[in-house]
């Protein structure tokens, strides 16, 4: 793969990780999800190849910023989806001993 084929696919793993963030802060899960499923198969064809540095210092230090963004975005939805699973979890505790009352009253 060229170098030029490369740096545009890095751009469209930080432009998906960039919708993704987008999703984990409206609350749009299921987007989020279906973007992560995107991102995943951009990300295998990108990394199918070894990695080489490149000759050119201008695309080498491209590339490494792309990768700084991608990861700065992934940190960012990290923390999105870490206060959402906090909430989720809260939910289902409040279910779970919902259910276990109401299974206590059923057999006394």
């Amino acid at each position: 793969m060229q170098a030029a084929e490369v740096i545009k696919r890095y751009e469209h793993i930080l432009a998906a990780s960039g919708e993704m963030v987008l999703a984990a802060e409206e609350n749009r899960w299921e987007d989020l999800i279906n973007l992560e499923i995107t991102r995943r198969d951009l990300i295998i064809e990108v990394t199918a190849e070894p990695a080489t540095p490149y000759a050119d210092a201008a695309l080498q230090a491209r590339k490494e910023s792309l990768i700084h963004g991608i990861l700065a975005a992934d940190e960012r939805i990290k923390v999105l989806t870490a206060a959402w699973m906090s909430e989720m979890q809260g939910i289902l505790t409040s279910v779970q001993a919902e259910r276990k009352l109401a299974r206590a009253y059923e057999t006394g």
